[in-house]
């Protein structure tokens, strides 16, 4: 199964580039490069979930040999890149994969960290590869969300308010990206967006309760809104163990590590 749908989405993969590259070379992304690339470009949420070798034919995914190779952990950490400089390496990760989410959330941190719009060695802007990635798949909602957020982060309101609608149109009906899409709203203070969310999000068994919580702080949970096992007066459960159960993770995240991206929770998992 893993090699017939592997195959299967590497011939989709081909034909969406082929049609890509035709698409961006007409289209100016304001210094921020075609998508045309010597190693992809592919989806990242094609092969996040997957094994990293394919238990029939023994071959790495093309996410194992991009990731072995140029985003370990140190490197997605800040600290040590394997083939390049950090710059270098995060930068080859996204041209090969320009929605990676996590590789995204450690160029942004990387921007930050160096206090450069454009990392050091790194070909583009840190706004130009979270464009990049949307041009590359508009309805990827986590990409959306994270850019909202460096948006938020540089004080470009008007523009993260827009993607925020923008990627409320792709949420989809995945109960995580709707509490993310919640905990970003907040931070924009779309408050009926994020109880909305929380209905959604909460209906459909999300456990972290940081929405929640912001929301209560408001006076905004909705007193209708009781959630299974509780009767209406229940606390929250602590934060503690609403990490372990729902994993968001942090601007940099270790492989297994649940936190979450300052100030909202967007999971890139």
């Amino acid at each position: 199964m893993f090699a017939m749908t592997r195959t299967v989405r590497h011939t989709l993969i081909a034909l969406s580039s082929l049609l890509l590259i035709g698409h961006t070379s007409a289209q100016t992304l304001a210094g921020c490069g075609s998508l045309a690339n010597n190693y992809g470009p592919h989806d990242y949420r094609d092969w996040k979930d997957l094994p990293p070798i394919d238990p029939v034919t023994k071959e790495m995914s093309p996410l194992q040999l991009v990731e072995g190779a140029h985003f370990i952990d140190t490197c997605e950490a800040l600290y040590k890149c394997k083939r390049g400089s950090i710059g270098t390496d995060i930068d080859y990760t996204l041209r090969a994969f320009p929605n990676h989410h996590r590789a995204l959330v450690a160029m942004m941190r990387y921007g930050e960290l160096t206090r450069k719009a454009q990392p050091p060695e790194a070909r583009f802007t840190v706004d130009c590869y979270f464009r990049r990635a949307l041009v590359w798949r508009p309805e990827d909602a986590i990409a959306r969300l994270l850019y909202v957020n460096f948006l938020n982060e540089n004080k470009r309101t008007a523009e993260a308010r827009q993607q925020l609608q923008e990627a409320a149109r792709h949420v989809g009906d995945n109960a995580f990206t709707i509490y993310n899409l919640g905990m970003v709203a907040m931070d924009l203070n779309e408050v009926d967006m994020a109880v909305d969310a929380a209905r959604r999000s909460y209906g459909a068994g999300m456990k972290h309760p940081a929405l929640r919580q912001r929301l209560e702080a408001a006076n905004r949970w909705p007193a209708d809104l009781v959630l299974p096992g509780e009767d209406g007066a229940s606390a929250p459960a602590s934060g503690a163990n609403a990490a372990s159960s729902a994993g968001a993770t942090p601007a940099a995240p270790p492989a297994s590590s649940p936190a979450s991206l300052p100030p909202a929770a967007v999971s890139t998992r």
